[in-house]
């Protein structure tokens, strides 16, 4: 049976983050604001495969937030997450070593997505307005999917 450990009991926001830039901004509006909800970060699709679990790693560094490394299909690269101590992986649902990532994210207590969750993306006119509505309303579906 499959354990559905990467489901939260609570509700978070996701933000979507891959520059420098989002996380001073996300820092900002979250020291800035008191009374903000918990939120967790992902990064972009596929940026495990690209950039890799160090970039994830050093840009996410200064948050507190929990950290997802959106790995597409590359289940090497969500190991390699996972043994470093990321909160999380995202890998595509066509990735055949689930089961054994699930094992992995079990003993490292990470979790490994099947889906990406629904997320803010930081960008746009008044992007600092637009963040900080997103992150004062509450998600209807935003805990992290149900996975393995």
């Amino acid at each position: 049976m499959i354990d559905n450990h990467d489901n939260f009991a609570h509700l978070l926001h996701f933000i979507v983050i891959s520059t420098h830039d989002e996380v001073t901004l996300l820092r900002a509006i979250m020291d800035g604001d008191g009374g903000m909800p918990p939120c967790a970060l992902i990064s972009p699709p596929d940026a495990g495969c690209s950039m890799g679990v160090a970039w994830w790693r050093a840009l996410t560094a200064e948050t507190p937030a929990p950290a997802f490394l959106d790995c597409g299909i590359a289940a090497g690269r969500a190991a390699e997450g996972l043994r470093a101590g990321l909160a999380g992986v995202i890998v595509d649902p066509a990735c055949t070593q689930h089961a054994a990532l699930a094992g992995l994210a079990r003993v490292t207590g990470g979790r490994c997505l099947r889906a990406r969750p629904d997320a803010h993306a930081i960008g746009g006119p008044d992007a600092a307005a637009r963040l900080r509505a997103y992150l004062r309303h509450t998600p209807s579906g935003g805990h992290i999917p149900h996975g393995t």
